[in-house]
């Protein structure tokens, strides 16, 4: 077979993948594009950005700057079985989803900040996603940078942790051995290795730093989240 059967070949081949309405056509385009974003998508993207994870989905509310209903029961790999019926945001309860500019956010959990970590409120008002994010935003990854206060950093787990994802969080303080700690926005204090899911967010290591967010696309990420709920409520 010359080149040019081979090239008919393949052009019929790419004719029946996209413009055939066969179940199977469909199926093998399916399987197409999962490859080219596995195998070159996102390769391409972690060596433009410097870091394996160029996008991460928000999976929890941690960085939320609304009042939300939280979890009062979980089962025992940690899942929300039960929520509270009213709503809370930073340790604050209200009795409805509330969404907060910068100035009422700072009212209601500004106070934390500055009695443990004397960071004012002119200080967080310059850092990055100062609103925060919400869970099933999308968020833009990069690697290459040294980490600063205010920084919205992902990093993995601490050995022990029973968090399987990666965690989503401001940095608050750098220690004086160069770790680091964080907080999210939404959270009425920080994690500890002490209470489920024993995350250390008091010692970060430069090993556990993935990237820093740089940007958000807003609700993308439902469409992994549904997916993984659909998968879950299967198994």
């Amino acid at each position: 077979m010359n080149l040019t059967e081979i090239l008919i070949k393949i052009k019929k081949i790419w004719n029946w993948i996209w413009n055939s309405d066969s179940i199977w056509s469909w199926l093998v385009a399916l399987i197409l594009i999962f490859l080219i974003i596995k195998f070159i998508f996102f390769p391409t993207l972690s060596l433009i950005f410097g870091t394996s994870l160029p996008l991460a989905g928000v999976e929890s509310s941690s960085m939320d700057h609304h009042s939300l209903k939280y979890c009062t029961k979980y089962d025992s790999n940690m899942n929300c079985i039960e929520q509270s019926s009213d709503y809370e945001i930073c340790g604050k309860k209200f009795d409805k989803k509330t969404s907060f500019n910068f100035d009422e956010y700072w009212d209601i959990c500004g106070g934390w900040y500055v009695d443990n970590k004397q960071i004012t409120k002119p200080v967080f008002e310059k850092f990055s996603m100062k609103n925060g994010f919400r869970k099933g935003d999308i968020i833009i990854v990069w690697g290459r940078f040294t980490p600063k206060i205010g920084d919205i950093i992902i990093f993995k787990p601490n050995q022990g942790s029973t968090r399987p994802t990666p965690i989503i969080h401001r940095i608050i303080e750098i220690n004086e051995d160069g770790t680091y700690q964080t907080k999210g926005d939404h959270n009425e204090a920080q994690l500890t290795k002490n209470l489920p899911p024993y995350v250390d967010e008091l010692n970060i290591k430069k090993d556990q730093i993935i990237g820093k967010a740089i940007f958000k696309i807003p609700y993308l990420g439902w469409i992994k989240i549904w997916a993984m709920d659909l998968i879950n409520a299967f198994r």
